[in-house]
């Protein structure tokens, strides 16, 4: 477990008392140093404390010496073996959208939003906005999404091509719905953090670049904290509105997600 941190995915494994969990994975969650054990969130959103001899780092690679600039050399889980990762590709934002066909890049980036509002909400210390905010409304759960939009702007985590008024046509598909690591899996077919850092594509890696930060530090990053506030300033709001697509175009989202949900406008 040398290098395990918050966020790292682990596999249980020799446990004895919850056998069921042994081969299964979970999230790192904190270090509970007077016990000696890891809080880990399970699959299925519980969360157990388990001994560091029960938990495996699902990915542990510890970088070798190696670097030609562009990629970086790895030694495999346990030591043994090699890989290579392309460094360019995890520092590249837009990574995520290469392969996909744009409609699949719409709905990825949408989850990416949704399971930002998730995990903000299990491990951020239940902090609720988006569609989880109980007394949502549709123009709320715009606003918010605004300034996941803005940020993901600023950061140049979208295509180049990106069609910002086509987007917002279908975006009230997804992003009044909660979305978690299970229906990320179920959809994309997995969900690990690491895959980001290593040139892969993760809706958690990718929320993290755009927002800043971490689920589980206190507090927002300085970008996001501007972005908010310029969403809260009826003139910036509006000026972020026309440089990602115009105001014509937020609004038909806010009224797409009125209809036939629980969210008023």
């Amino acid at each position: 477990m040398d290098g395990a941190k918050p966020g790292h995915t682990v596999k249980f494994q020799g446990l004895k008392g919850s056998a069921h969990l042994n081969g299964q994975e979970g999230t790192l969650v904190k270090y509970i140093k007077k016990e000696g054990r890891w809080s880990v969130r399970c699959e299925d959103g519980n969360t157990v404390n388990a001994k560091q001899e029960n938990l495996l780092l699902h990915r542990n690679y510890a970088p070798s010496w190696k670097s030609d600039g562009q990629h970086m050399s790895f030694m495999g889980p346990g030591g043994s073996g090699t890989g290579r990762v392309n460094t360019s590709a995890s520092n590249d934002p837009s990574h995520w959208a290469k392969g996909l066909s744009t409609k699949d890049q719409y709905e990825w980036f949408s989850n990416c939003y949704q399971m930002r509002c998730d995990d903000d909400y299990a491990w951020g210390g239940c902090n609720l906005h988006g569609p989880y905010d109980p007394d949502a409304t549709s123009t709320s759960i715009a606003d918010d999404f605004l300034i996941f939009c803005a940020l993901a702007h600023q950061v140049k985590a979208l295509p180049n091509d990106w069609d910002w008024k086509a987007y917002l046509n279908v975006a009230s598909q997804f992003i009044v719905f909660a979305f978690e690591k299970s229906d990320a899996k179920e959809r994309w077919g997995s969900e690990n953090f690491f895959e980001g850092e290593m040139g892969g594509r993760s809706l958690r890696y990718t929320a993290r670049k755009i927002c800043g930060s971490d689920v589980n530090v206190p507090g927002d990053s300085g970008e996001y904290k501007q972005a908010e506030k310029d969403v809260k300033n009826k003139k910036k709001k509006a000026a972020w509105q026309d440089k990602l697509g115009g105001q014509s175009a937020w609004n038909g989202l806010i009224d797409d997600m009125s209809k036939g949900s629980r969210f008023s406008r």
